[in-house]
């Protein structure tokens, strides 16, 4: 369509009139009629333009009203006045960069959306009113009076008095926020920041609690090491300082407990070196073992120790169990390890293994009739030198190590291990280890 000029358009119109006005003044007209000829005719002319004006500013105004009320999918159409096409053309470009931006922040507000929410982490916002903004997923979860819908202050959400206080006094310090928080037996750091220019305050809540419980492991660690050194050592000296003081015919009494505390350091040392080549090992070698010898075997190793104690060994194997893909050596010292553990702690009745297939794994059982463990020792018995029972007498006891030991092969054969117990009526622990390593039959 061809485009009219506003400036060309109102050049003409004067030409025009100018013509008109020579053309009246030839004619000899009196000057008022003239000058209400001329007045009619700049009328017309106003009119004229003006309407063309009004014409393309309600286009262009229609189009911004769509716009402001959130459809920017509008452009300003083509225009008839080349001057105004061309300011709706400057216009339409600059809303299409716009609304790329818009989509760009929209994709990035979308995405940083679904990672503060797939966070463990609590993690909120909040006015410099106290009026909560923003949550994430974590903080529903920990806070469940917080509604979304409502207009909340945190106060009226967070019962914690500890993090209230803390969110208070960073009210009027102006650092950075970085405390450590106890709720319960869960550990948080809260770490908070303000944003003046949006008058907001970002709130960050990370749950330590694995690392906390990982030092005190290394903590109770070393000194029950320490503890496991310094028993057999200080008997060893006193022992030894017993024999170079005097000649007594107690000494070869003194030479067996120095000879057994010497083995039992060796068996420590030997137990912490196996450990640690377990913990370094990423695969093991696996053979092809028939289960009904493997389990003779282990019978035959642990019948003598079972008998010396007056307890029975009974071993029951599903007879849909198939041959197994293993480390047999290690998987062996799985089983000798838990019965061993059983012979410590069971005066009467019978130690039992028992196999059964389940769906999609293997699963064994290693039970007794022993003392039993408390149930709050049950999440730690895997530990490193982990005591469950202070009091026992750590002479008959073994080095701490065998139950770490025993997670670590069934972990290496891709499996997993789970302990029951009740107290007063014995232990069981169960070994799940997958179908995929089991082939063919009997």
């Amino acid at each position: 369509m061809d485009k009219n000029s506003l400036f060309r358009t109102l050049v003409i119109a004067h030409c025009i009139l100018l013509l008109i006005l020579a053309l009246l003044l030839q004619l000899n007209m009196p000057v008022i009629l003239l000058l209400l000829a001329m007045a009619a005719l700049v009328a017309v002319m106003l009119v004229f333009v003006n309407r063309n004006l009004r014409k393309q500013y309600a286009m262009i105004s229609k189009a911004a009203q769509q716009i402001a009320e959130g459809d920017h999918s509008v452009r300003i159409p083509s225009l008839q006045l080349d001057e105004f096409d061309t300011m709706g053309q400057d216009i339409n470009l600059m809303l299409g960069k716009l609304d790329n931006t818009i989509n760009h922040l929209a994709i990035h507000r979308e995405e940083l959306r679904l990672l503060l929410s797939s966070i463990d982490d609590v993690l909120w916002s909040q006015n410099l009113d106290g009026r909560l903004v923003w949550a994430n997923q974590a903080f529903i979860n920990l806070f469940a009076a917080y509604s979304p819908d409502k207009r909340q202050f945190y106060w009226e959400v967070i019962r914690e008095p500890i993090l209230i206080k803390q969110i208070k006094d960073s009210d009027t310090d102006d650092a950075k926020l970085m405390k450590e928080l106890q709720f319960g037996e869960r550990s948080y750091l809260l770490s908070g920041n303000r944003n003046e220019e949006a008058r907001r305050r970002v709130f960050i809540m990370q749950d330590i609690s694995s690392i906390r419980m990982a030092e005190q492991m290394k903590k109770d660690f070393v000194v029950n090491l320490a503890h496991e050194l310094r028993t057999p050592l200080t008997a060893i000296k006193g022992f030894t300082d017993a024999m170079q003081d005097n000649s007594s015919a107690n000494n070869p009494r003194y030479l067996r407990i120095i000879q057994n505390h010497t083995n039992r350091l060796i068996h420590l040392i030997s137990d912490l070196e196996q450990l640690i080549r377990l913990e370094r090992i990423a695969e093991i070698e696996r053979q092809e073992i028939n289960l009904n010898t493997f389990f003779k075997n282990v019978q035959m190793v642990l019948s003598p120790h079972v008998e010396e104690k007056g307890l029975s060994l009974s071993i029951q194997l599903d007879k849909r169990l198939p041959r197994l893909h293993c480390d047999p050596f290690k998987l062996e010292q799985v089983f000798l390890n838990l019965v061993q553990n059983s012979l410590r702690y069971t005066e009467k009745g019978e130690i039992s293994i028992k196999s059964r297939v389940l769906d999609n794994e293997v699963l064994f059982e290693v039970c007794d009739t022993g003392k039993g463990i408390d149930s709050h020792h049950l999440t730690r018995i895997f530990e490193r030198f982990y005591v469950a029972d202070s009091s026992r007498n750590r002479s008959q006891s073994g080095t701490g190590l065998g139950l770490a030991i025993v997670k670590h092969i069934v972990m290496l054969h891709n499996g997993r291990i789970d302990v029951s117990s009740e107290l007063g009526k014995g232990t069981c622990f169960m070994i799940y280890l997958p179908t995929k390593q089991l082939s063919g039959s009997w």
